[in-house]
């Protein structure tokens, strides 16, 4: 099935909310099956995005949305809803689901505000706006583990208390989405320090990378695709963020990581557990690029085996890209 055709079978089901959205008058939403355009679309790891302006039959713009639809995903996009509802109560800013379509037709859907700004990997950050990032993160970090329940509901692969076989998760992913990639040394030590509750606080973890954040207007930061959430360190959201190869920043990553220990008042003895958190989060983004961008996926890794030899604390790389 076509974008548009997927498209075109979804409006009929969103109906009065779309109409309320967009001012027109209840029942109408008909009218937009031949009045629309595909500004925009954009292949996820998981769905599909457009951004659809809708029109009048005298063509005069009535408004713009964002539709976020999976012919697999429906658990994840029922996740997304719950997630961006979640948040959205707590008075956070992000997009606001205009109306969801996820179970009564063959491609779950949801149809979200166009969010406005300028991403973040378009710009380069100063300190400032990475603190400001940094603290938008943490509040959706906290928000979503009171909400701990709520998304449980969702998804119940999210448990606080589940350890978590770190070293045949990664070969399974590497098997899966990399078999070229070769990895040169034991994974073990990721379920060493991955599962230690005594020294990694865990946290809610969504996808924080640099094309996820928008800066708008005062500096105010708007962060969108919440579709993969999993438990992780206090660390993953940040590193995903300040490792992303994308991002351009007018200081160092290493400033960026004594932010984060300053502001969480982290002691310098679990640096090793920051190191081991980003070498497993700059595999994971590594291994889901791969397929679709080699070279940004192969910028992941580097950072990985950059992480990896600080933590080992001698030369040495984990996985081999050089073949």
């Amino acid at each position: 099935m076509s974008d548009i055709e997927t498209i075109k079978k979804t409006i009929p089901y969103l109906g009065e909310k779309m109409c309320l959205f967009l001012n027109i008058e209840s029942g109408r939403s008909n009218e937009l099956l031949d009045n629309f355009v595909v500004e925009s679309k954009l292949s996820g790891h998981n769905n599909e995005i457009s951004i659809i302006s809708f029109y009048n039959t005298k063509k005069v713009l009535l408004g713009k949305a964002c539709l976020k639809y999976s012919l697999e995903q429906r658990d994840k996009l029922q996740l997304e809803s719950t997630i961006l509802s979640v948040l959205k109560s707590n008075n956070i800013v992000c997009p606001v689901v205009i109306d969801s379509v996820l179970d009564t037709i063959d491609s779950p859907s949801i149809l979200m505000e166009v969010v406005s700004g300028t991403l973040a990997s378009d710009l380069l950050l100063n300190p400032l706006t990475a603190e400001s990032v940094l603290d938008t993160i943490q509040a959706h970090e906290s928000i979503l583990k009171d909400n701990l329940g709520a998304l449980q509901a969702v998804n119940e692969v999210i448990d606080l208390e589940k350890e978590i076989d770190f070293e045949k998760k990664l070969i399974d992913y590497f098997e899966k989405f990399a078999p070229h990639f070769k990895i040169m040394s034991s994974f073990n030590f990721f379920n060493n320090y991955l599962n230690d509750f005594n020294i990694i606080k865990r946290s809610i973890v969504t996808d924080r990378s640099a094309d996820n954040i928008f800066i708008g207007e005062n500096n105010k930061i708007i962060m969108i695709d919440f579709s993969t959430l999993r438990i992780g360190t206090q660390f993953d959201n940040w590193i995903q963020f300040i490792d992303d190869p994308r991002v351009k920043f007018s200081c160092s990553k290493e400033e960026l990581k004594k932010l984060f220990f300053r502001k969480n008042n982290l002691p310098k003895s679990i640096l090793d557990f920051y190191y081991v958190a980003s070498v497993y989060t700059n595999l994971l983004q590594g291994i889901f690029t791969y397929k679709k961008n080699p070279e940004l996926s192969m910028q992941y890794i580097n950072n990985a085996n950059d992480a990896f030899e600080k933590f080992n604390k001698k030369k040495g790389v984990l996985i081999d890209i050089s073949h």
